[in-house]
């Protein structure tokens, strides 16, 4: 059942790089439209406690496979063609095809059939009739840990490429005030892993607030979303707080960075946090406070049109910026002011599909990008 509860017309305004290259494609003119659909899940109630977290697109944008992390656990496969549900596929915790554990992450569909579940710390491969192919562990494997300097380990900032092969992520101290110390590249074909020191990253932390109790036990964070991607031999990563993105060139083991700008937000979140906090309630007014401060999102690359997108969200601003797949910035619309940055993103056939939550259904905000050349 396809439901259209909105559709209007937003401005574009075109915004040049300020690094100007020769045969590249300078700007780009566009509009977006937007429409809401619901998936017609008939008698099921989907799995939206996590807000589509815990959900992965296959590789030729047809289905969506959300994990029911609740008991008994199950795949839940959405059809994005005429957005309903499919069909349930049961799960298995224990056993020779079992999870291990219930809090899946992410699922990855990967082009040959195979799936990938992810916790944080498991990564489970399994074959397109479900049964297991490999389970590594990223904290107990000789193979990674004896990349990792002592004492430091991978944090849950991941990603995967699309094959599945390689796994990306921010590594450093064991402790939540501890600061992000580089890039580690897990190759699970080869089962080599590599790091990439960057003492850039510990100033991140200063957009962090951390709630210690009695002064010493650290119990929450609050802090600015961190993005990371594969692309090709290539991983691209940011902190939400900036306006600034890093590359890593794997095969030469280079890291270059691109600030850009924009003509709706801030640069850089700015609001002067304290690092850390003893009282529960303070923490609370500031993690309230920080949701008004900028925040950039990540890139999804658009096969259609051959661009990145990226959502940043400054309250009460939204913006939608057009990259090249060089990442040179292309241009950038004002959204409407209720659009919040969502917690579930991907494209589909040159559209942005968007997550949104009405009555516990599921819903997606489509963004249509409309080119003027």
């Amino acid at each position: 059942m396809k439901n259209a509860i909105f559709l209007f017309l937003i401005v574009g305004f075109a915004s040049c790089s300020s690094e100007k290259k020769p045969r590249e494609r300078q700007s780009l003119d566009f509009s977006v439209e937007l429409d809401t659909v619901q998936v017609d899940a008939g008698d099921e109630l989907l799995f939206v406690n996590w807000s589509l977290s815990s959900s992965g697109e296959s590789p030729d944008g047809k289905y969506l496979y959300n994990f029911k992390r609740t008991k008994p656990v199950a795949l839940e496969v959405i059809n994005l063609e005429n957005l309903s549900l499919e069909k349930i596929i049961p799960m298995e915790l224990e056993g020779p095809n079992g999870l291990g554990t219930e809090y899946i992450s992410k699922v990855h569909p990967t082009p040959k059939g195979s799936f990938i579940f992810r916790d944080g710390y498991q990564v489970s491969t399994f074959d397109a009739q479900f049964n297991k192919i490999s389970t590594f562990r990223l904290d107990k494997e000789d193979f990674i840990l004896k990349s990792l300097p002592e004492g430091r380990r991978i944090w849950l900032d991941q990603a995967m490429s699309g094959d599945g092969k390689k796994l990306a992520g921010f590594y450093g101290g064991q402790k939540m005030t501890d600061p992000k110390e580089g890039v580690i590249v897990v190759d699970f074909e080869a089962q080599t892993a590599q790091i990439f020191p960057m003492e850039s990253l510990s100033s991140w932390l200063k957009y962090q607030t951390t709630f210690l109790y009695n002064g010493e036990h650290p119990v929450n964070a609050t802090f600015p979303p961190n993005n990371i991607l594969v692309k090709g031999d290539s991983v691209v990563f940011s902190i939400g707080a900036e306006n600034k993105v890093y590359f890593l060139e794997l095969k030469t083991d280079s890291i270059s960075s691109k600030t850009y700008e924009s003509q709706f937000t801030r640069q850089v979140s700015e609001a002067a946090f304290p690092e850390i906090v003893d009282s529960e309630a303070e923490f609370q007014k500031i993690f309230e406070a920080k949701l008004n401060e900028v925040r950039y999102g990540n890139f999804h690359f658009d096969e259609k049109n051959k661009v990145f997108w990226r959502f940043t969200v400054e309250s009460p601003k939204a913006v939608l910026t057009a990259f090249s797949p060089e990442f040179e910035q292309l241009g950038e619309v004002l959204l409407d002011e209720n659009f919040k940055l969502p917690s579930k993103v991907f494209v589909r056939d040159g559209m942005i599909y968007t997550y949104l939550n009405q009555d516990d259904e599921v819903y997606f905000v489509r963004v249509k990008p409309k080119f003027k050349d």
